[in-house]
């Protein structure tokens, strides 16, 4: 078994019904890559969905109660057999040439290597509210080097790396059970191993997800108190306190516009008014603040806690 693809699936049936009819339709070997859905306590049907969907390679479903991310990840792991782990978001609609893309980097025996696919962008189906529009004109403007791609820039929806280099670096950290940056600490953990991360453009996708101001400020605030538990766990790194902005000189800033009353409530207010109107580049502005605010919500709960969680 060359790939094993692991897609962390959380009450997504629907979404992910439809990355694996992309999985499936891949110029691959068939006999040569498995896919393995990781559920993490689904309840909307997702396990039925996938026993009887008629994958044409392998097709394993494995699940827990509900554990977060990390630990949904690791489970699939421990249940692959392939030398090579692909991740795949379950909301990642692949191309047809991905798992090849991906495949033509790991020569028989090749670790200390790991490739991040690219995201080409969000799929047209999910543009169905403004907050959804909005993020179109925010375009990602990451410049991402061919080679030795900074750990900064790696995301685990489209993601492999050699089996032996995860598990030498003991997997995901299942103490994160919120919202984001597990893949920033493993690809800190992996580089410091000594494993050097390619960029491959031909490995694409699309994403979709249909999203809520509420959900994400939900996710944010969990990402705020994970991004106070990485840098602590990184020993108060400058580097990554300067790129999470968290690094104690930016904080007094960061409370006085986000977590005073003096700008927030007014873009709350702001936003009901500007998705009636359908004024785009007015929404724009109040979703990234609010989305912010909640960010650092959780930041400053996590920073008066002994352990940033």
């Amino acid at each position: 078994m060359e790939i094993s693809v692991v897609i962390p699936s959380f009450n997504n049936r629907e979404a992910l019904r439809r990355t694996l009819d992309h999985l499936a339709a891949q110029r691959f070997p068939r006999t040569e890559y498995e896919v393995i859905v990781s559920d993490d306590g689904s309840t909307d049907g997702t396990e039925d969905m996938v026993r009887m969907y008629p994958f044409p390679a392998a097709l394993k479903y494995v699940n827990h109660q509900h554990g977060g991310f990390a630990a949904t990840q690791n489970l699939g792991v421990r249940n692959a057999r392939g030398r090579v782990i692909l991740f795949v978001d379950s909301d990642f609609w692949v191309e047809p040439g991905l798992l090849a893309a991906h495949h033509r980097h790991y020569p028989p025996g090749a670790q200390g290597i790991a490739v991040q696919g690219a995201t080409t962008g969000i799929h047209p189906d999910a543009l169905v509210t403004p907050f959804m529009k909005v993020k179109l004109m925010s375009p990602d403007l990451t410049v991402r080097r061919r080679h030795h791609m900074s750990p900064y820039h790696i995301v685990t929806r489209n993601l492999s790396m050699a089996k032996a280099d995860l598990d030498a670096a003991g997997g995901f950290d299942e103490a994160m059970r919120g919202y984001g940056y597990e893949d920033l600490d493993l690809a800190l953990r992996l580089t410091a191993a000594g494993v050097v991360f390619e960029f491959e453009p031909e490995a694409r996708g699309v994403h979709y997800h249909v999203e809520t101001l509420e959900d994400v400020e939900r996710k944010q605030y969990g990402a705020g108190q994970s991004a106070v538990y990485v840098w602590r766990k990184h020993r108060r790194s400058r580097r990554l306190g300067l790129f999470l902005e968290i690094l104690p000189w930016m904080l007094p800033i960061k409370w006085l516009v986000y977590r005073t009353p003096l700008v927030m409530p007014a873009l709350r207010r702001l936003v009901p008014i500007g998705e009636r109107r359908n004024w785009l580049w007015v929404l724009n502005e109040c979703y990234k603040n609010l989305l912010q605010a909640a960010f650092y919500r959780g930041v400053f709960e996590a920073l008066r806690g002994p352990t940033g969680r």
